[in-house]
């Protein structure tokens, strides 16, 4: 009886242990993770910075607002890098989360303030371009559907010049005075 209690002993702590390796990449663990990755970032570690941030990028349970921290912060730092284009990649996955953001000027790199605003502008355009061609779809489609309309009544009305070489009857010609 003892050795089952004994498994019963070990079967718990094994629980408890896989219940604490399960909260190991919490928001509160990634709030850690993003506090030492912004020290990391303001001591120009940016490398270290982003090892911070990239197991909490991975967790598919991490509230957006929390992902849009840290996207805000990888742009700071790949901008930090001189990497625009990762830079850009960042500002892009956050306003896929929030394409409300607003960057504030007064606390944000001026850098990424104007990287936001051209991320911005450019996804207007390609919005207004999609609609474009969308409403240039709609005319095409309205336009061939009005002719294919008015081919068919044509047709099914009896049109008197179908090209079969009937002629139409002449109108009787005036009589000449007697």
């Amino acid at each position: 009886m003892l050795p089952a209690l004994g498994w019963l002993i070990v079967g718990g702590a094994l629980l408890v242990g896989s219940a604490s390796a399960v909260q190991a990449q919490t928001p509160t663990s990634c709030d850690t993770r993003f506090a030492q990755a912004q020290k990391a970032y303001y001591a120009a570690e940016f490398e270290v910075a982003v090892a911070r941030l990239r197991p909490c990028a991975q967790e598919p349970t991490l509230p957006d607002s929390v992902r849009a921290r840290m996207y805000r912060l990888l742009s700071f730092v790949r901008l930090g890098q001189n990497d625009e284009a990762a830079a850009r990649r960042a500002v892009e996955s956050l306003l896929d989360l929030r394409p409300d953001f607003m960057p504030d000027p007064s606390e944000d790199r001026p850098d990424f303030v104007a990287l936001v605003e051209q991320a911005k502008t450019q996804r207007r355009a390609r919005a207004e371009a999609k609609e474009d061609e969308n409403r240039r779809w709609l005319r095409w489609t309205l336009g061939a559907a009005a002719s294919a309309l008015g081919t068919a009544a044509v047709l099914l009305l009896g049109g008197s010049d179908s090209g079969d070489g009937a002629e139409l009857p002449r109108p009787p010609s005036p009589q000449p005075p007697e």
